[in-house]
């Protein structure tokens, strides 16, 4: 039974009384037998109805609540509810009869208009009738093989997924949580989805792993860690939990623990550990101080200006703990939004330099020294990504067993319009600081793991490239690795072009060039102290990432558009004697990560 309340306003007086009435509006409710060997509660979905609110419950326990554009017609897919630990049970499956708005930042990002479309209660009724339980999903058999799937990002089964959570190497395994939204294409009903994997390139999805709080909560970004030294005191029976810190929208920052290896996690009694205005904490201890710390980004605190009045501080701002329990404010650092991260990188070339990066959702970098408690800034702002903010909301892995700094971001926007899953995560890269023309840089590239995705690989080597003379190699695969280290010579404009999206940089304006039949993207970049310039680029389906020289410059962008077969060197400019040199090529085409075992 869900009630609306009716609200009455009486001006007596100057007073505001208000009175309040209930009524009823019934729920469409179903009981439904989980029999033994059955996995998946699945929901008919299709894109051009309305949203539903649904409730799954056993007995009195709420197990989720959730919204979907539940259909009684022929689905668009299916999605599903994990029911693997409540076999021999009866669930109650509860169907609101209200039509919910589609609201929100990301409200448009929906495969079919819903505007002014109601159902009624009986076709919700016959949509519940619908709903089974199985030992599959509809669609699981072409699970990894749809047409527009990539081959060498993570994304998920099912539904949409954003930011990067909780990434940790916890018992011998990497472990990627994520938003997630198991029942919709579009934003919304934000849980942790997980996954895990041996290697970082092939990923075994697993159920969900945390939940929201109640009806008006989310389970919003956060960090996981490990407590070897138990102090927080949350060892039982011999074993150290996997720690998720994270933001609980309706509650504030909070603790869950997984005995299992993330797969059931369980609820800290004394959450929220941190009450304020913000979201999204990164936690890790600091050996020096033997404390942990969360760097967290904040928008309630206020700063004093000239005139009196408050002005408000978007910043990350840093806490410090004993336990994990209980947190001290200790400094902040301005001019941040959501998503921080902090860690210790060193100076590539010079030994026993380092410096502290600190960074945000949108690419926007500092550097600086770090006591533990106080980040002090040392080096200005950078960017991140030059790709127009297709790469988002990066974490990196706690815990690396080898201590590198291996980072993950979301794909933001590149969307899979028609499939029954959106957006990838993408590739991991390892991190370096690298001296550079304009200082220290920040600087992505691939892991060297992609090369066991290698296959059909092609290398050429010293060939000269005039404008009549260029170099084309054909390629069977979407997913492609290209690396291309040119000698620049003297031709004004060189560079690759990978089925047929052109990377390519001119040295005498200072400019790296990424287009598709018009210009995608313009940097500015000056490179005046070595004759080599190496391009380095992924493709796979809608997705282009490219590392210029190791990474001193980061693209992301979509390639959604038409695609040829080839994978070509050339330079541009006039005269027939112009050249460069092509000192190596290489071309390979990616296995699929879905391959053997994560397909099962």
């Amino acid at each position: 039974m869900r009630a609306k309340r009716v609200i009455f306003c009486f001006l007596l007086s100057g007073a505001c009384i208000v009175a309040v009435s209930e009524t009823a509006a019934q729920d469409t409710i179903r009981q439904i037998d989980i029999q033994k060997g059955q996995v998946y509660l699945n929901l008919p979905v299709s894109e051009s109805n309305p949203l539903t609110r649904m409730r799954i419950s056993d007995g009195d326990k709420l197990l989720d609540q959730f919204t979907l554009k539940l259909t009684d017609g022929k689905p668009d897919y299916w999605v599903f509810f994990d029911v693997s630990r409540h076999q021999g049970k009866t669930l109650s499956v509860a169907v609101s009869n209200e039509n919910i708005p589609m609201s929100g930042a990301f409200s448009n990002l929906t495969q079919a208009s819903n505007k002014n479309i109601t159902i009624s209660s009986a076709q919700r009724s016959k949509a519940l009738q619908m709903v089974f339980a199985a030992d599959h999903f509809p669609g699981e058999d072409s699970v990894y093989a749809e047409q527009k799937r990539p081959q060498a990002h993570y994304s998920a089964r099912r539904g949409w997924i954003n930011d990067p959570n909780g990434l940790i190497y916890y018992n011998h395994e990497y472990h990627l949580f994520y938003q997630h939204n198991p029942y919709g294409w579009a934003w919304g009903n934000m849980h942790w989805g997980h996954a895990t994997s041996q290697d970082l390139i092939h990923w075994k999805e697993q159920p969900e792993a945390i939940y929201p709080f109640g009806e008006k909560d989310a389970a919003f970004s956060g960090s996981a860690v490990y407590d070897p030294l138990n102090t927080a005191g949350f060892r039982k029976n011999g074993i150290d939990p996997l720690i998720a810190v994270y933001t609980s929208t309706g509650r504030g920052e909070c603790l869950k623990l997984s005995y299992d290896n993330g797969i059931t996690f369980e609820e800290y009694k004394g959450n929220p550990i941190l009450k304020h205005q913000g979201r999204d904490p990164k936690v890790f201890w600091y050996e020096p101080g033997k404390h942990w710390v969360m760097v967290v980004w904040d928008f309630g605190m206020t700063k004093k200006m000239s005139t009196g009045d408050d002005a408000i501080m978007n910043q990350q701002v840093i806490y410090t703990s004993p336990d994990l329990k209980n947190w001290t404010y200790q400094s902040g650092v301005e001019g941040f939004f959501e998503c921080p991260e902090l860690f210790e990188l060193p100076v590539e070339g010079e030994a026993g330099e380092t410096r502290w990066v600190m960074y945000d959702a949108t690419g926007r970098y500092v550097l600086g020294d770090f006591d533990g408690k106080r980040f002090t800034v040392t080096q200005m702002f950078r960017q991140y990504d030059y790709g127009g903010g297709y790469f988002y909301a990066s974490q990196t892995f706690n815990n690396t067993p080898d201590n590198r700094r291996i980072q993950q971001g979301w794909g933001r926007g590149l969307i899979h319009a028609g499939m029954p899953f959106n957006q990838p995560m993408l590739f991991p890269t390892e991190l370096r600081l690298k001296k550079s023309f304009d200082g220290l840089r920040l600087c992505p590239s691939p892991i060297s793991e992609i090369t066991r995705l290698h296959q059909n690989s092609q290398v050429l080597e010293n060939r000269m490239i005039r404008l009549d003379n260029g170099v084309s190699l054909n390629v069977h695969s979407d997913a492609v690795h290209v690396i291309a280290e040119f000698e620049k010579g003297d031709a004004t404009t060189f560079g690759i072009s990978v089925h047929g999206y052109e990377l390519s940089y001119d040295h005498l304006l200072g400019e790296f060039l990424a287009m598709h039949g018009e210009t995608n993207g313009k940097t500015n970049y000056v490179n005046p102290d070595s004759e080599t310039f190496k391009i380095e680029a992924i493709v796979d389906k809608n997705i282009l990432e490219v590392f210029v020289n190791d990474g001193e410059l980061y693209y992301v962008l979509p390639f959604d558009k038409v695609k040829n077969n080839q994978v070509d060197a050339f330079i541009k400019g006039r005269g027939n004697d112009r050249k460069a040199l092509l000192k190596k090529l290489e071309v390979h085409e990616l296995a699929s990560i879905w391959s053997g075992r994560n397909r099962e």
